[in-house]
């Protein structure tokens, strides 16, 4: 250690810069690996997820970018004929979220409260580890209670069997809600065009929705539940119809694509970026090859007789490579830490800004698996 220790301080701390240089390196080549690796890992979750959806009949709406809503425009019971039409010839599911309601918790977070039919339950479910999950089959004029899921985030305060009341941003109204089942730990969404992004639902409320629910909805509700539509056991007329049909009626442009077109989409531009990365990491590492030579050359160079003194009282060749082994260990220990650092914050940003989509549960602040 001694030896270590003298090395380190009289040849590779004599040119700080060189030191420098190389950690610098290491900790972009170690983040680009990193992000690269967690990219891939996230899409492979997302593939997996969407992977119900990606079979024959199955189409998901997609706003027309030239399409122009005016809500103001639109008459309630035409947006209830455009449902009624899904009701009455199509199966469809329906997913929604980004609505907020003031729930009491500890962590001060606004909750997010999301809405999904059955059908949407069958092909894209949330996996519950506690409770009987989620029932569809009410009555609003008849039930007074709704059953719903809660994130892990809340699971303390609201556990199963918990009821709360809340104003409920759909129905306009105060709402009382039954905790029918917790969450898993982490439970997210992959977005059906970039799979590698995420929403989690650790602070979440999931409410189930079927046509009484619809019908007693507002219209803006109604709007959004279109936007990523799933329309299943249909073809390439069937959902053409329909298209035309909410066109006519409402004046919403969509565009429904199969998932594997979401997918082609999506690729084309993750496997260019990936090709990037890939490009830039090979440079880096080429970088710290050469770096690392020429910083090793210029070591031994300038401390020679620090080095023939160092042998001729019984320093080994071996016991020469094993510090250099050890310097670089060091210094890539000390990258690989930083970049923890890194993806710590990332996560524990999300804690401090209260951002419930993207607050995850984990190690030192939400480090999860995926990192």
């Amino acid at each position: 250690m001694k030896v270590f220790r003298f090395f380190l301080v009289r040849i590779f701390f004599k040119k700080p810069i060189v030191a420098v240089t190389m950690l610098v390196l290491l900790l972009m080549a170690n983040y680009i690996a990193f992000s690269t690796t967690r990219t891939i890992v996230s899409t492979n979750e997302g593939y997996s997820q969407v992977s119900r959806l990606n079979s024959a009949g199955v189409y998901i709406a997609n706003l027309d970018p030239k399409s122009d809503i005016d809500i103001d425009s639109i008459a309630a019971q035409s947006m209830q004929d455009v449902y009624d039409r899904l009701n009455n010839n199509y199966q469809y599911g329906l997913f929604t979220d980004g609505y907020i309601v003031d729930l009491r918790n500890r962590n001060g977070i606004k909750v997010p409260v999301a809405y999904m039919n059955e059908k949407y339950a069958d092909l894209n479910p949330f996996e519950y580890v506690d409770g009987s999950g989620l029932t569809f089959q009410y009555s609003l004029e008849t039930e007074t209670v709704l059953p719903v899921l809660v994130g892990k985030g809340l699971a303390e305060e609201y556990p199963v069997g918990a009821q709360f009341s809340v104003h409920d941003p759909v129905l306009d109204r105060n709402i009382e809600f039954r905790v029918s089942g917790i969450l898993r730990q982490n439970s997210a969404h992959s977005n059906l065009y970039a799979l590698d992004s995420k929403q989690y639902y650790n602070f979440s409320i999931v409410v189930p929705v079927n046509e009484t629910f619809i019908k007693q909805a507002g219209i803006p509700f109604k709007i959004n539940g279109l936007m990523d539509l799933v329309v299943t056991d249909t073809n390439k007329e069937g959902i053409s119809k329909l298209a035309d049909c909410i066109y006519k009626t409402v004046g919403i442009k969509l565009n429904f694509f199969s998932q594997q077109e979401n997918i082609d989409f999506y690729n084309e531009y993750f496997v260019s970026s990936l090709w990037f990365l890939f490009i830039v990491a090979a440079i880096l590492l080429a970088i710290i090859v050469l770096v690392s030579i020429w910083s090793s050359l210029v070591a031994v160079k300038l401390m020679i007789k620090d080095f023939t003194i160092n042998l001729l009282v019984g320093l080994s060749y071996r016991g020469i490579r094993k510090i250099f082994y050890g310097y670089y260990v060091m210094l890539s220990s000390i990258s690989l830490a930083g970049i923890c650092a890194v993806a710590t914050c990332y996560r524990y940003q999300s804690w401090i800004s209260k951002d419930p989509l993207f607050i995850t549960c984990g190690f030192a602040g939400g480090l999860i698996m995926m990192d």
